[in-house]
């Protein structure tokens, strides 16, 4: 059974047990403790198929897996490299600094869009409203009256005996089409490549989704060569877990090219637009100071900052925009019902 950790599980997973073993604790005591201070059952249930692995003397990382739990990848491999090295707590330490970072901007992104979405939801649910409920109340006035309707209430009127007689269908075929996608995207690998190109390709937003796959990137180097990892191991180990196939075929290219003996800032700069120029140049100084594991952690803060005053500017120009059409799309639906009321009037009084 898979024991799914959320991110934030997984942060605390990392900090407290690397804690406890800093102070000595064995890991079975640590485990046991930890699984005490936990409220979920199935969380609970995890811990204790743990400490049974443990105590068989199976190593964390075999026992996490046999547990079956769902922990990130790069937590996994810090956990072994620990094991490996004799510097559990220390890996774990670096696990948890890595997923908090992570974690924190997540959260980030989604509390920049929580306003967004409440705004087109409210907007979606007011227009169905006058659609759907006031504006089938005047249907019958109008169709009696020989009056030429406006052409913005016919417009509504055509959206709402759409609505009423395919409605239903053309959700359907929607929900349809959505799973149709989601299926050949998963089946084929050109169509996932196609469909990951494009979105790292999406104007406005490009340069933004390549610098967030590049903090994650870099700050995953600066871990795994500061714990005494190589390079080929970084590139194999991130090609691996990179969720872009774009990307796992880029790295690809440049672990290849790594083995034959080309330098790592040659490679990304062959590699064009995927690499922004700056991480090129900065591991070309880290590879000739000896420093690239520092170098991967300036641009990954670097990174971290730019993805920040990102979304601060995204939150301070959609919000006005969004109150803008809300204002359009909300207010267009009210003129549909209230012109031809006033077309009503006049058309009484002549």
């Amino acid at each position: 059974m898979n024991k799914k950790f959320n991110l934030s599980d997984q942060v605390h997973f990392a900090q407290r047990l690397s804690l406890l073993l800093q102070s000595g604790i064995s890991m079975t005591e640590s485990l046991l403790m930890m699984k005490n201070m936990e409220s979920s059952e199935s969380r609970k249930k995890a811990y204790s198929n743990l400490i049974q692995n443990i105590e068989h003397g199976i190593s964390l990382s075999r026992s996490i897996k046999n547990a079956g739990i769902a922990f990130n990848d790069i937590l996994l491999a810090l956990i072994r490299n620990g094991e490996s090295s004799g510097h559990l707590s220390e890996a774990l330490q670096q696990a948890y600094s890595y997923l908090e970072k992570r974690n924190e901007m997540k959260k980030k992104l989604i509390g920049s869009l929580l306003y967004p979405v409440f705004i087109v939801l409210a907007t979606i649910a007011m227009t169905l409203f006058l659609v759907l409920y006031i504006f089938p109340k005047i249907i019958p006035l109008l169709s009696s009256l020989d009056i030429e309707l406006p052409l913005i209430t016919r417009i509504v009127q055509g959206i709402y005996y759409f609505s009423i007689n395919y409605g239903f269908w053309f959700l359907l075929m929607t929900v349809f089409i959505l799973f149709l996608f989601h299926f050949c995207i998963r089946k084929s690998r050109l169509l996932k490549y196609k469909w990951h190109k494009f979105i790292i390709s999406i104007p406005f937003l490009h340069s933004y989704i390549k610098t967030y796959l590049m903090s994650s990137f870099c700050g995953m180097g600066e871990m795994f060569l500061s714990s005494g990892k190589g390079l080929p191991d970084l590139l194999l180990f991130s090609k691996d877990s990179m969720k872009n196939i774009v990307y796992q075929k880029a790295l690809a290219n440049i672990y290849a090219e790594s083995i034959q003996g080309v330098s790592f800032s040659t490679s990304l700069q062959r590699q064009g637009i995927l690499f922004p120029p700056l991480l090129a140049d900065l591991c070309a100084l880290g590879e000739r100071t000896g420093n690239l594991a520092t170098m991967l952690g300036h641009c990954s803060r670097i990174f971290e900052q730019d993805i920040d005053n990102f979304l601060k500017r995204l939150s301070s120009l959609i919000e006005p925009a969004l109150m803008v059409l809300m204002g359009l799309v909300v207010g267009s639906v009210a003129l549909s019902i209230i012109l031809p009321v006033y077309e009503i009037t006049n058309h009484l009084t002549k």
